[in-house]
């Protein structure tokens, strides 16, 4: 702008007194632009990711949804009820279908064999019931003394497939053997 007269209005020369903070600011200001278009890159390339795994897990949902109809659909024409409290019996069901298997596969031949073993000179085994489902055996018994009793407990305890023999009462009879009563668990070979 420029007075009548040849005279400049607001003429300011800037550069004609040297700054020495104006170098350094503006590589700051050039390294900040920098790092906030970079940091724009990078979040404009983790939303397009999000977006595309968003849009997987979706058809992918799908998928489960299609094939949870399909079921359905097939559980109806078979006949079966997949309502609430028929599903709430579902592991019910499986339990006993898993105890029917395991007696399926359970061999007495082994366990008796492997109990034979085991059982000392001087004792003899009157009951035995077995629990298929919790793999508990149920022995009643007679021995000549206490510490015949004693000996089985130990040998049980350091038997392969049995563990953690309790003696639940033992007394001495009429005839003047000892009755016992004991509790054990049997670990069936290959299972």
């Amino acid at each position: 702008m420029v007075k009548p007269g040849g005279a400049r209005y607001f003429h300011i020369e800037l550069s004609s007194r040297y700054r020495w903070y104006v170098a350094p600011t503006r590589l700051v200001l050039v390294a900040l632009s920098g790092i906030l278009g970079v940091s724009i890159l990078w979040s404009v390339a983790q939303t397009v990711m999000t977006m595309r795994d968003q849009r997987d897990m979706q058809v992918r949902f799908d998928h489960v949804r299609m094939q949870d109809h399909q079921l359905l659909a097939e559980a109806q024409q078979e006949g079966i009820e997949l309502s609430g409290p028929s599903l709430q019996q579902l592991p019910a069901e499986v339990s006993l279908a898993n105890q029917l298997l395991t007696k399926r596969h359970f061999s007495w031949t082994q366990f008796l064999s492997a109990l034979e073993e085991a059982i000392p000179r001087h004792v003899s085994i009157k009951s035995i019931r077995l629990d298929p489902g919790s793999a508990v055996v149920y022995m009643t018994g007679l021995a000549v003394t206490v510490e015949d009793v004693t000996a089985l407990t130990v040998t049980l305890q350091d038997h392969a497939l049995f563990r953690d023999p309790v003696l639940g009462q033992h007394r001495v009879g009429p005839d003047g053997l000892v009755e016992f009563d004991l509790t054990l668990r049997y670990r069936q070979p290959g299972v």
